[in-house]
Protein backbone atom coordinates (compact mmCIF):
# COMPACT_ATOMS: atom_id res chain seq x y z
CA UNK A 1 0.00 0.00 0.00
CA UNK A 2 3.03 2.35 1.13
CA UNK A 3 4.71 1.52 -2.43
CA UNK A 4 1.65 2.55 -4.72
CA UNK A 5 1.04 5.56 -2.64
CA UNK A 6 5.02 6.50 -3.37
CA UNK A 7 4.36 5.54 -7.00
CA UNK A 8 1.21 7.49 -7.50
CA UNK A 9 2.33 10.75 -5.60
CA UNK A 10 5.42 10.25 -8.23
CA UNK A 11 3.15 10.47 -11.13
CA UNK A 12 1.21 13.44 -9.85
CA UNK A 13 4.59 15.27 -9.36
CA UNK A 14 6.06 14.50 -12.92
CA UNK A 15 2.35 15.69 -14.58
CA UNK A 16 2.53 18.85 -12.80
CA UNK A 17 6.29 18.89 -14.48
CA UNK A 18 4.95 17.78 -17.66
CA UNK A 19 2.82 20.57 -17.62
CA UNK A 20 5.54 22.92 -17.19
CA UNK A 21 7.33 21.54 -20.10
CA UNK A 22 4.36 21.36 -22.87
CA UNK A 23 3.88 25.59 -22.69
CA UNK A 24 7.82 25.72 -23.19
CA UNK A 25 7.77 23.72 -26.17
CA UNK A 26 4.20 24.67 -27.92
CA UNK A 27 5.20 28.48 -27.61
CA UNK A 28 8.11 27.55 -30.47
CA UNK A 29 5.40 27.96 -33.56
CA UNK A 30 4.67 31.47 -31.73
CA UNK A 31 8.57 32.30 -31.50
CA UNK A 32 9.01 31.11 -35.50
CA UNK A 33 6.10 33.19 -36.75
CA UNK A 34 8.16 36.90 -38.18
CA UNK A 35 5.93 39.86 -37.97
CA UNK A 36 8.54 42.22 -39.91
CA UNK A 37 6.14 44.05 -42.03
CA UNK A 38 7.34 47.25 -43.85
CA UNK A 39 5.37 50.40 -43.30
CA UNK A 40 3.93 52.24 -46.54
CA UNK A 41 4.00 55.96 -46.60
CA UNK A 42 0.91 57.80 -46.46
CA UNK A 43 0.53 59.94 -49.64
CA UNK A 44 -2.60 62.21 -48.06
CA UNK A 45 -0.32 63.43 -44.67
CA UNK A 46 0.18 61.57 -41.31
CA UNK A 47 -1.74 58.61 -41.04
CA UNK A 48 -3.16 57.12 -38.14
CA UNK A 49 -0.25 54.96 -37.85
CA UNK A 50 2.21 57.25 -38.04
CA UNK A 51 0.07 59.02 -34.98
CA UNK A 52 0.18 55.82 -32.94
CA UNK A 53 3.94 55.00 -32.73
CA UNK A 54 4.85 51.57 -32.26
CA UNK A 55 1.40 50.05 -33.28
CA UNK A 56 0.74 48.61 -37.02
CA UNK A 57 -2.66 46.61 -37.07
CA UNK A 58 -3.08 44.22 -39.83
CA UNK A 59 -6.08 42.90 -39.47
CA UNK A 60 -6.62 42.01 -35.88
CA UNK A 61 -2.98 41.83 -35.33
CA UNK A 62 -0.88 44.23 -33.30
CA UNK A 63 2.89 44.51 -34.04
CA UNK A 64 4.58 45.97 -30.86
CA UNK A 65 7.77 46.54 -32.15
CA UNK A 66 8.95 49.91 -30.61
CA UNK A 67 6.78 49.90 -27.52
CA UNK A 68 8.58 50.18 -24.33
CA UNK A 69 8.73 47.19 -22.80
CA UNK A 70 6.86 44.62 -25.38
CA UNK A 71 9.75 43.98 -27.51
CA UNK A 72 9.12 40.29 -28.00
CA UNK A 73 12.33 39.42 -30.05
CA UNK A 74 14.35 35.87 -29.85
CA UNK A 75 18.05 35.76 -30.07
CA UNK A 76 18.95 34.41 -32.89
CA UNK A 77 22.66 33.18 -34.16
CA UNK A 78 25.16 35.42 -35.36
CA UNK A 79 24.29 36.88 -39.32
CA UNK A 80 20.62 36.15 -38.72
CA UNK A 81 17.39 38.19 -38.80
CA UNK A 82 15.62 38.97 -35.02
CA UNK A 83 12.08 36.89 -35.29
CA UNK A 84 9.71 39.31 -34.05
CA UNK A 85 6.27 37.64 -33.09
CA UNK A 86 3.14 39.96 -31.73
CA UNK A 87 2.06 40.55 -28.45
CA UNK A 88 -0.83 39.04 -29.44
CA UNK A 89 -0.50 35.68 -29.61
CA UNK A 90 2.06 35.63 -27.23
CA UNK A 91 -0.56 36.84 -24.24
CA UNK A 92 -3.25 34.19 -25.94
CA UNK A 93 -0.81 31.31 -25.48
CA UNK A 94 -0.29 32.50 -21.77
CA UNK A 95 -3.77 32.86 -20.79
CA UNK A 96 -4.84 29.12 -22.55
CA UNK A 97 -1.88 27.59 -21.28
CA UNK A 98 -2.97 29.20 -17.30
CA UNK A 99 -6.32 27.71 -18.16
CA UNK A 100 -4.98 24.21 -18.56
CA UNK A 101 -3.19 24.68 -15.19
CA UNK A 102 -6.13 25.62 -13.20
CA UNK A 103 -8.78 23.12 -15.35
CA UNK A 104 -6.10 20.04 -13.97
CA UNK A 105 -6.17 21.77 -10.32
CA UNK A 106 -9.66 21.51 -10.68
CA UNK A 107 -10.01 18.12 -11.99
CA UNK A 108 -7.10 16.88 -9.28
CA UNK A 109 -9.39 18.59 -6.29
CA UNK A 110 -12.32 17.27 -7.79
CA UNK A 111 -11.10 14.00 -7.37
CA UNK A 112 -9.75 14.41 -3.59
CA UNK A 113 -12.84 15.54 -2.99
CA UNK A 114 -14.83 12.33 -4.22
CA UNK A 115 -12.47 10.46 -1.81
CA UNK A 116 -13.74 12.50 1.13
CA UNK A 117 -13.79 12.13 4.27
CA UNK A 118 -10.83 9.46 3.50
CA UNK A 119 -7.54 11.44 3.49
CA UNK A 120 -5.33 10.35 0.47
CA UNK A 121 -2.07 11.40 -1.60
CA UNK A 122 -4.47 13.25 -3.64
CA UNK A 123 -5.20 16.10 -1.47
CA UNK A 124 -1.52 17.52 -1.98
CA UNK A 125 -2.21 17.10 -6.31
CA UNK A 126 -3.93 20.37 -6.37
CA UNK A 127 -1.21 22.48 -4.62
CA UNK A 128 1.79 20.68 -6.81
CA UNK A 129 -0.39 21.91 -9.67
CA UNK A 130 -0.87 25.27 -9.22
CA UNK A 131 2.80 25.59 -8.18
CA UNK A 132 3.17 24.20 -11.53
CA UNK A 133 0.80 27.44 -12.72
CA UNK A 134 2.88 29.59 -10.42
CA UNK A 135 6.38 28.43 -12.67
CA UNK A 136 4.63 29.06 -16.08
CA UNK A 137 3.72 32.25 -15.45
CA UNK A 138 7.03 33.79 -13.32
CA UNK A 139 8.67 32.52 -16.74
CA UNK A 140 6.55 33.25 -19.29
CA UNK A 141 4.45 36.52 -18.22
CA UNK A 142 6.84 39.32 -19.25
CA UNK A 143 9.44 38.14 -21.59
CA UNK A 144 11.31 41.78 -21.72
CA UNK A 145 11.39 41.57 -18.47
CA UNK A 146 13.56 39.74 -15.22
CA UNK A 147 14.26 36.79 -14.75
CA UNK A 148 14.09 35.78 -18.90
CA UNK A 149 14.46 39.44 -20.03
CA UNK A 150 17.21 42.48 -20.00
CA UNK A 151 14.68 44.80 -18.23
CA UNK A 152 15.82 44.67 -14.06
CA UNK A 153 13.44 43.48 -11.93
CA UNK A 154 12.50 46.58 -9.92
CA UNK A 155 13.02 48.83 -13.30
CA UNK A 156 10.29 46.41 -15.00
CA UNK A 157 7.67 47.35 -11.66
CA UNK A 158 7.14 50.41 -13.24
CA UNK A 159 5.14 49.02 -16.24
CA UNK A 160 1.65 48.99 -14.78
CA UNK A 161 1.17 45.57 -16.45
CA UNK A 162 4.00 44.13 -14.95
CA UNK A 163 3.78 45.12 -12.01
CA UNK A 164 0.49 43.76 -11.48
CA UNK A 165 1.03 40.53 -13.15
CA UNK A 166 3.44 39.94 -10.51
CA UNK A 167 0.79 40.75 -7.67
CA UNK A 168 -0.86 37.58 -9.12
CA UNK A 169 2.02 35.37 -9.13
CA UNK A 170 2.36 36.37 -5.63
CA UNK A 171 -1.40 35.84 -4.90
CA UNK A 172 -1.44 32.09 -6.46
CA UNK A 173 1.88 31.33 -5.17
CA UNK A 174 -0.05 32.65 -1.61
CA UNK A 175 -2.71 29.90 -2.63
CA UNK A 176 -0.11 27.30 -3.05
CA UNK A 177 1.24 27.70 0.31
CA UNK A 178 -2.55 27.34 1.83
CA UNK A 179 -3.21 24.39 0.03
CA UNK A 180 -0.12 22.50 1.13
CA UNK A 181 -0.44 23.36 4.62
CA UNK A 182 -3.90 22.99 4.74
CA UNK A 183 -3.65 19.54 3.22
CA UNK A 184 -1.14 18.74 5.53
CA UNK A 185 -3.57 19.56 8.55
CA UNK A 186 -1.01 22.92 9.97
CA UNK A 187 -3.13 25.83 9.34
CA UNK A 188 -5.07 27.37 12.24
CA UNK A 189 -8.79 27.16 12.35
CA UNK A 190 -9.42 30.91 10.93
CA UNK A 191 -6.98 30.71 8.35
CA UNK A 192 -7.98 27.44 7.17
CA UNK A 193 -11.30 29.04 6.49
CA UNK A 194 -10.88 32.20 4.94
CA UNK A 195 -7.58 32.26 3.15
CA UNK A 196 -8.45 30.39 -0.06
CA UNK A 197 -11.48 32.06 0.02
CA UNK A 198 -10.26 35.21 0.62
CA UNK A 199 -6.93 35.16 -1.90
CA UNK A 200 -9.90 34.20 -4.52
CA UNK A 201 -11.71 37.56 -3.52
CA UNK A 202 -9.05 39.45 -4.04
CA UNK A 203 -7.64 38.22 -7.39
CA UNK A 204 -11.16 38.50 -8.86
CA UNK A 205 -11.51 42.00 -7.57
CA UNK A 206 -7.66 43.29 -8.79
CA UNK A 207 -8.73 41.63 -12.20
CA UNK A 208 -11.30 44.54 -12.64
CA UNK A 209 -8.56 47.30 -11.85
CA UNK A 210 -5.78 45.06 -14.79
CA UNK A 211 -4.23 47.46 -17.07
CA UNK A 212 -3.86 45.11 -20.51
CA UNK A 213 -1.16 46.45 -22.29
CA UNK A 214 0.62 48.52 -20.01
CA UNK A 215 1.96 52.27 -20.14
CA UNK A 216 1.95 52.27 -23.95
CA UNK A 217 -1.58 50.80 -24.13
CA UNK A 218 -3.05 53.26 -22.09
CA UNK A 219 -1.10 56.33 -24.30
CA UNK A 220 -2.62 54.98 -26.58
CA UNK A 221 -5.93 55.08 -25.10
CA UNK A 222 -5.72 58.79 -24.36
CA UNK A 223 -5.57 59.87 -28.70
CA UNK A 224 -8.57 58.34 -28.88
CA UNK A 225 -9.76 62.32 -28.58
CA UNK A 226 -8.44 62.87 -32.06
CA UNK A 227 -10.74 62.19 -34.64
CA UNK A 228 -8.60 61.31 -37.24
CA UNK A 229 -7.38 58.55 -35.14
CA UNK A 230 -10.32 57.63 -33.75
CA UNK A 231 -12.20 56.57 -36.55
CA UNK A 232 -9.33 55.36 -38.26
CA UNK A 233 -9.84 51.44 -38.86
CA UNK A 234 -6.09 50.36 -37.19
CA UNK A 235 -7.78 51.92 -33.51
CA UNK A 236 -11.70 50.78 -34.29
CA UNK A 237 -9.80 47.21 -34.51
CA UNK A 238 -7.72 47.91 -31.38
CA UNK A 239 -10.86 49.15 -29.28
CA UNK A 240 -12.64 45.84 -30.48
CA UNK A 241 -9.76 43.73 -29.33
CA UNK A 242 -9.45 45.89 -25.76
CA UNK A 243 -13.46 45.42 -25.55
CA UNK A 244 -13.42 41.59 -25.79
CA UNK A 245 -10.81 41.41 -23.48
CA UNK A 246 -12.66 43.69 -21.01
CA UNK A 247 -15.33 40.83 -21.44
CA UNK A 248 -13.49 37.77 -21.16
CA UNK A 249 -11.73 39.43 -17.90
CA UNK A 250 -15.24 39.69 -16.18
CA UNK A 251 -16.18 36.30 -16.95
CA UNK A 252 -12.65 35.41 -14.83
CA UNK A 253 -13.45 37.73 -12.09
CA UNK A 254 -17.29 36.26 -11.75
CA UNK A 255 -15.86 32.42 -11.72
CA UNK A 256 -13.85 33.29 -9.48
CA UNK A 257 -16.18 35.06 -7.11
CA UNK A 258 -17.78 31.11 -7.28
CA UNK A 259 -15.07 29.43 -6.89
CA UNK A 260 -14.27 31.43 -3.49
CA UNK A 261 -17.98 31.17 -2.43
CA UNK A 262 -18.12 27.54 -3.25
CA UNK A 263 -14.69 27.23 -0.74
CA UNK A 264 -15.96 29.12 1.76
CA UNK A 265 -18.91 27.13 2.04
CA UNK A 266 -16.62 24.06 2.69
CA UNK A 267 -13.96 25.69 4.88
CA UNK A 268 -16.41 27.11 7.09
CA UNK A 269 -18.27 24.10 7.46
CA UNK A 270 -21.80 25.08 6.28
CA UNK A 271 -21.51 22.50 3.31
CA UNK A 272 -20.03 19.25 4.29
CA UNK A 273 -19.44 15.83 2.96
CA UNK A 274 -18.53 15.39 -0.99
CA UNK A 275 -21.07 17.87 -1.89
CA UNK A 276 -19.29 20.70 -0.28
CA UNK A 277 -15.52 19.02 -1.08
CA UNK A 278 -16.89 19.23 -4.95
CA UNK A 279 -18.99 21.95 -5.62
CA UNK A 280 -16.17 24.74 -5.81
CA UNK A 281 -14.00 22.50 -7.90
CA UNK A 282 -16.71 23.00 -10.72
CA UNK A 283 -16.05 26.64 -11.04
CA UNK A 284 -12.21 25.93 -11.26
CA UNK A 285 -12.72 23.44 -13.97
CA UNK A 286 -15.19 25.74 -16.26
CA UNK A 287 -12.39 28.60 -15.63
CA UNK A 288 -9.72 26.65 -16.61
CA UNK A 289 -11.90 25.46 -19.87
CA UNK A 290 -13.20 28.99 -20.51
CA UNK A 291 -9.62 30.51 -20.11
CA UNK A 292 -8.19 27.66 -23.24
CA UNK A 293 -10.44 29.56 -25.64
CA UNK A 294 -9.06 33.46 -25.05
CA UNK A 295 -9.03 35.52 -27.77
CA UNK A 296 -7.43 39.33 -28.02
Amino acid sequence: MQTQKSVGLTAAMAAALVLVAIPQVGSKPLLAEAAQQSSTPSTSGQSAHDAMPGMQHEGQTMKMDNMPGKDHSMAMPEGADTVQFTGKEWSEFNHRGAGWFLFFWGLTALVAGLQSPRKTWWRFAPAIVLLGLVEFLFIRNDPESWPTGSIGLWASLSDPEVFQHRVFVLLLLAMVVVELLRAGDRLPPFFAQFSLPGLAVLGGIYLFFHKHGGAPMQQMMQQMTDPAIGSSPAMKALMASMNTVKHEHLWFSILGFGLAGGRLLLDGGWLKGRVGATLWTLFAIILGIYMMGYVE
